[in-house]
């Protein structure tokens, strides 16, 4: 599974990928917490808004202060941020206190979002490239590895002790980041700069960035196709997938349980798609969506729990089968002085689609209905899979 010399080099990044995610579990309660409490969905979408907002605001700043003060610095820094929000919220019961706390959760994202991959891929370039192209597989496969065990914690944690907890554990998450990629090494040349520097590479290197993206053609229409599978992703996502399993009957704790499913299929999927992934990778994401799109159209006959939950893994397999392909492509398009700002510049395209739509899914859940919703997501994916096809004409990409 490892080549030589690749646990040595990057077995921080492995055993954070195994242990974080452990205590993450808080994803597959957020929905049916916030319900419990007596939030409305459409509320409940303002607060990942909020967070989305945060991260638009922030992301160029944090991923061209990764480029200039270095990505280990900026992953760690915002691992801490996270870790405290997370652990703010558990102790928050006015719903208008929750804005800070999600705010500040998008800020610790916009410190590694960009970094981290950049970290990390320039690192494996400085020593050893060839470890670079089954990185991302098996890190997402050891990833969702952990969120086996994770589900299982989560049902046992929400069931003795209340839903409230997940916001600890998740918190503590963070702070498990941190201590583990402490010790990570980092390819990077650090140069003393004074303050009124630092602000001019900041604006210079968005701006380099931002033309960068503009003018290279397979990379804006690539940027284009994510922000239709982002668009198509939240109408399909948590709020309206929750939603109808609550509506069910489907048992609180069980969603834990689901969590470690998701799990099992996310160190299987990127396998299957790893494997098919090194020739005409365009035309296999368009495949994998398509797909996706025609396992959504299956819940127009979903109607008992089981039903719904098996169409939901089935998504769920496609979408992690995706997600690999596309982070190893995407950065086989960046330069690498260039690569932490640019791909913070695609998570701030990407937040702001979430900052514009999440709040039109809550909405839509609230007075349309949850499977209404859900394939309401089906016409916003399918431009995804034209573009990925056209791109995959030219014999190159």
């Amino acid at each position: 599974m490892f080549k030589s010399g690749e646990l040595k080099l990057l077995w921080p990044f492995y055993l954070d990928a195994l242990i974080s995610p452990m205590l993450f579990f808080m994803p597959a309660f957020l929905v049916v917490y916030f319900i419990n409490i007596g939030v409305s969905l459409f509320q409940v979408s303002l607060l990942t808004a909020t967070m989305s907002l945060a991260m638009i605001i922030f992301e160029i700043p944090t991923g061209a202060v990764a480029d200039i003060y270095g990505r280990k610095f900026s992953v760690l820094f915002g691992a801490l941020i996270q870790g405290i929000a997370m652990f703010s919220i558990f102790f928050i019961h006015n719903y208008y206190f929750l804005f800070v706390s999600f705010a500040l959760v998008g800020i610790g994202v916009t410190f590694n979002s960009g970094a981290r991959e950049a970290w990390i891929t320039d690192l494996i370039h400085s020593r050893d490239k060839k470890l670079l192209p089954s990185f991302f597989s098996k890190y997402a496969s050891i990833d969702s590895f952990a969120m086996i065990f994770s589900g299982i914690l989560g049902a046992y944690i929400v069931k003795h002790f209340g839903l409230s907890f997940i916001w600890l554990f998740t918190g503590a998450s963070f702070f498990i980041t941190f201590a583990i990629l402490f010790f990570a090494p980092e390819y990077f040349v650090r140069k003393p700069v004074n303050l009124d520097e630092s602000y001019r590479r900041l604006k210079n290197q968005s701006l380099t960035s931002l033309s960068y993206v503009r003018k290279h053609f397979v990379l804006f229409w690539f940027l284009i196709a994510s922000a239709f599978i982002v668009f198509g992703g939240l109408f399909g996502g948590d709020l309206a997938w929750i939603t109808l399993l609550t509506e069910y009957g489907f048992p609180e704790s069980y969603f834990g349980y689901m969590w470690s499913v998701f799990g099992v299929i996310g160190v299987i999927a990127p396998f299957i798609s790893f494997r098919y992934s090194k020739k005409k990778p365009l035309k296999l994401m368009a495949y994998i969506i398509l797909f996706l799109v025609l396992a959504n159209l299956l819940i127009i006959f979903a109607y008992n729990y089981i039903f719904i939950l098996a169409v939901l893994l089935l998504t769920h397999l496609f979408f992690m089968m995706h997600r690999p392909v596309e982070r190893t492509y995407i950065h086989s398009l960046i330069k690498s002085k260039s690569r932490a700002t640019v791909v913070s510049i695609e998570s701030m395209f990407l937040s702001l689609i979430g900052v514009l739509v999440l709040p039109l899914v809550g909405l839509s859940v609230d007075f349309i209905g949850a499977r209404n919703t859900i394939l309401l997501s089906v016409l916003f994916t399918i431009p995804a899979v034209f573009i990925y096809l056209i791109l995959g004409r030219n014999k190159k990409l």
